[in-house]
């Protein structure tokens, strides 16, 4: 390392040898390659050398006052920190370990980064030949990018049991790898390289809002069997305030003031969305007074047989409008017919809500205010205007 100080020149060893062809002279740093696994180990640590050096030589023009070579070779070696060998030693798969430990400390639920992206990548090693490392995914020469692309637009296994996943899967499996890299970057486990080639891809989807007779419907409904019937009324609630899955099933009485509901919703706390308040709908009320103001609570992970039973209950109300989309599946543009009660989720009551809201007039700025997006972007997505809906809405513009 040169450093250069008060018109002096002095050069400070750093241990460090690499052979001249895999140094990059214009960077000063060592070729990323598969060929040398250390690369980002040695990175690593000239990084710490130079950013080190930095701070020393700022701290010695604050005071005015350089010392000898000497001196500064011994504040360098003083301050400068190598890594420990344990956190060398650690193998790619550790650093996953720690990610998932440390995002359950967040949220108990991280199937999405333990289940499905280590899945993804541990199938995306096999097809490689080689067990991944970060030297391996940054590296051209192994061209890890191509065959994650590849494996999951052709090759995984999607929820139809077909071959290759959907566009915003990708997105989402894309969004995942990279918060895990993240991750690493801001633990100094590996140096920063370009995530470019993984982008979060999304595209609309045409995902159904229910109509006000569906729910008439829905409420009308005669339900003996009481579970049913909770997972109806908590629908119900979902569509008359907009909220999500996770929000709306642990409403409690003491989110109750004034009739209105006062709720931080769960999913956006962190983002700085700290209470949203919105009024009591009359459905809303009639629900409320069945349980004589007490809602049921649901646990989160019962989604799965909340959006099995809603269904059932959509389907006995004979809701078999077709409804036709195309989604890109293997790469090829495939067009789907499905009956409307096989797409309500406990989602769709979200997309209820904005829809009806918006078709009513209200502006979008104050459905937001209620449903807790920040960006018009993202709550435009949720607007699910059919052609009719739309030609009758704003007819008297032509």
């Amino acid at each position: 390392m040169a450093v250069f100080y008060d018109n002096l020149r002095m050069r400070i060893s750093t241990g460090i040898s690499v052979d001249p062809k895999q140094w990059h002279e214009k960077k000063q740093r060592v070729k990323v390659s598969i060929e040398n696994e250390e690369s980002n180990t040695i990175n690593d640590k000239l990084d710490q050398y130079e950013l080190v050096m930095d701070s020393l030589l700022k701290r010695y023009r604050d005071e005015d006052f350089f010392p000898t070579p000497e001196g500064i070779k011994a504040d360098l070696m003083k301050l400068n920190k190598v890594p420990s060998k344990s956190k060398r030693s650690k193998s790619f798969w550790d650093h996953f370990e720690d990610f998932v430990t440390e995002k359950r400390k967040i949220n108990p639920d991280v199937r999405h980064y333990n289940n499905c992206l280590q899945k993804h990548l541990r199938k995306t090693e096999e097809i490689i030949g080689r067990t991944l490392t970060f030297s391996l995914v940054n590296a051209q020469s192994s061209r890890f990018n191509e065959e994650w692309i590849n494996y999951l637009t052709f090759v995984a296994v999607n929820s139809q049991g077909d071959y290759g996943l959907m566009p915003n899967t990708i997105g989402k499996e894309n969004k995942n790898l990279k918060a895990f890299f993240n991750w690493c970057f801001d633990k100094n486990i590996t140096s920063r390289f370009s995530l470019k080639a993984f982008p979060s891809i999304m595209e609309d989807v045409d995902n159904i809002y229910l109509t006000e007779a569906d729910l008439q419907a829905i409420e009308g409904k005669v339900i003996e069997d009481p579970k049913y019937a909770v997972v109806r009324d908590l629908f119900l609630v979902g569509c008359e305030t907009g909220l999500r899955y996770s929000d709306y099933v642990r409403i409690q009485s003491h989110d109750f003031m004034r009739d209105e509901l006062h709720i931080v919703p769960k999913k956006t706390k962190k983002a700085g969305v700290k209470k949203v308040i919105i009024p009591l709908s009359d459905r809303f009320k009639r629900i409320l007074a069945k349980y004589d103001g007490v809602l049921p609570n649901l646990h989160a992970n019962h989604i799965t047989n909340f959006n099995k039973m809603i269904r059932e209950i959509c389907e006995s109300l004979d809701m078999k409008d077709e409804i036709k989309f195309y989604r890109e599946i293997a790469g090829k543009t495939i067009k789907v017919t499905k009956y409307k009660f096989e797409e309500v989720t406990s989602h769709t009551c979200r997309r209820t809500f904005c829809t009806l809201k918006f078709l009513k007039g209200m502006p979008a700025q104050a459905i937001m205010k209620f449903t807790g997006h920040t960006s018009e972007r993202n709550f435009l997505k949720y607007l699910k205007l059919d052609a009719e809906l739309t030609a009758q809405k704003y007819k008297n513009y032509f």
